[in-house]
């Protein structure tokens, strides 16, 4: 799988100017190490290398002339989901597929080095009159402000993408402290919490509510106590579909995987329905995410 996979992005890595570096004695870049699988690409300025371990394939970027005997000296940009006992030749072309487009992106079009100014956030009156519905860049500074240390995040979030990815932002940063003050159950903290999260969810758009329900909270992963914990603070809009994402989170160990290790970005064509928007979709009602039988 992984000889395919080197196969499948060779291609791409010669357009950004990298070619295949192969170990002594090896007619192929792809080499083993006691626990993982490895492929190197060099260019002029700069070593990618890809590590397949433990159901997942990091790309690690470095200095060309950097030391290749471990990956001291490379530092992660990105990580994909690669189930080597589930995938078959359709999923590997898929991944390749992704990680060439990511590449492309990066070193051709270079969509990366833009800076763009935050997006307006959606004010309470204009949630609450109707004329807008809150959105996850407003979701975020209102985290933002009780998590202070996020704000740079939120930033620099944007500078690398050019707009604001939602997912990066919460399974990557946010998430943590929201989780922290769930465990540490104290209720003023809980309050406030759950106030930010309901207000948001109330008056926000489809993406947004399952942005709450399956992103933040489907991290609680079904776990009774904490369930029971945040029940009283859950609103009544939240209570189903919260109750059903970890219901159905908890019995699915790919939606887990791909739930912590979402797409890398990609930039916008059309707009399709994304892994959450499914996951959230099918027992709700109009207006209101639910999931799938």
């Amino acid at each position: 799988m992984m000889e395919m996979l080197c196969k499948g992005i060779t291609q791409a890595m010669s357009t950004c100017g990298f070619e295949s570096v192969k170990p002594k004695n090896s007619s192929t870049p792809v080499f083993q190490r006691e626990k993982s699988t490895v492929m190197d690409f060099a260019s002029d300025k700069e070593i990618i290398r890809l590590v397949y371990s433990e159901n997942r394939v990091h790309l690690l970027r470095g200095e060309s002339g950097a030391d290749l005997s471990d990956d001291s000296q490379l530092s992660l940009d990105s990580t994909y989901l690669f189930v080597m006992d589930e995938y078959d030749e359709k999923d590997v072309r898929s991944l390749s597929n992704e990680i060439s487009e990511y590449l492309t992106d990066s070193f051709v079009k270079n969509k990366y080095a833009k800076k763009s100014k935050a997006p307006a956030t959606v004010s309470k009156t204009a949630a609450k009159s109707g004329a807008l519905s809150y959105d996850a860049i407003t979701l975020a500074s209102k985290i933002a402000g009780m998590f202070p240390e996020l704000k740079d995040e939120i930033k620099i979030n944007i500078d690398t993408y050019g707009e604001f990815l939602a997912e990066d932002f919460f399974v990557n940063h946010a998430n943590a402290s929201v989780m922290d003050v769930i465990r540490e159950n104290n209720p003023q903290k809980l309050k406030r919490l759950f106030n930010i999260l309901g207000e948001i969810y109330e008056d926000g758009t489809n993406d947004v509510q399952s942005l709450i329900a399956v992103t933040i909270l489907g991290e609680i992963n079904n776990d009774p106590k904490t369930i029971q914990q945040i029940m009283p603070y859950l609103t009544d809009t939240m209570l189903e579909p919260v109750l059903s994402v970890n219901e159905r989170l908890s019995k699915s160990k790919s939606a887990r995987m791909r739930l912590a290790n979402p797409p890398a970005y990609k930039p916008k064509k059309e707009k399709k329905p994304g892994f959450l928007s499914q996951l959230m979709s099918g027992a709700g009602g109009a207006g209101t995410p639910g999931m799938p039988m």
